[in-house]
């Protein structure tokens, strides 16, 4: 027998599929707001993993917090506005700083920090606390 010959085929009937009872405006929905929502945590992600730029002012404040417990300071608290002021090619950081010494006195002094910009780095050049 030929396929000629032969009576007409009959196609199974079929039950719609989940898909197809979704309402088109869902289908289209869905994924975009799927996308969305992993590119903000991917974002998220990013943007807490970044670190900020090195500031003068920030790099000073590391170094004279190493510097001074280094010397067996605890509580060292490095004053929040520093005085910036350029001279010979570098930064000069200058300010106050707290801290506590090992036999527990409180200690007051002014820090003075140089830092050099070496193109795409700086450098801490010198960190000095004085009484």
């Amino acid at each position: 027998m030929t396929s000629e010959t032969s009576g007409p085929r009959e196609v199974p009937a079929t039950q719609p599929s989940r898909f197809a009872r979704t309402p088109l405006w869902a289908r289209v929905a869905v994924p975009v707001v799927v996308l969305a929502g992993a590119a903000g945590v991917v974002a998220g992600v990013v943007a807490a993993g970044a670190q900020p730029p090195a500031t003068v002012e920030s790099m000073c404040r590391s170094a004279i917090e190493s510097t001074l417990e280094s010397r067996g300071h605890a509580d060292v608290d490095v004053a929040q506005s520093l005085r910036v002021t350029g001279a010979d090619g570098a930064l000069r950081v200058s300010g106050s700083v707290t801290s506590v010494d090992d036999s527990g006195h409180a200690d007051y002094a002014a820090l003075r920090c140089v830092v050099r910009d070496e193109g795409d780095a700086m450098r801490v050049v010198s960190a000095r606390v004085s009484d």
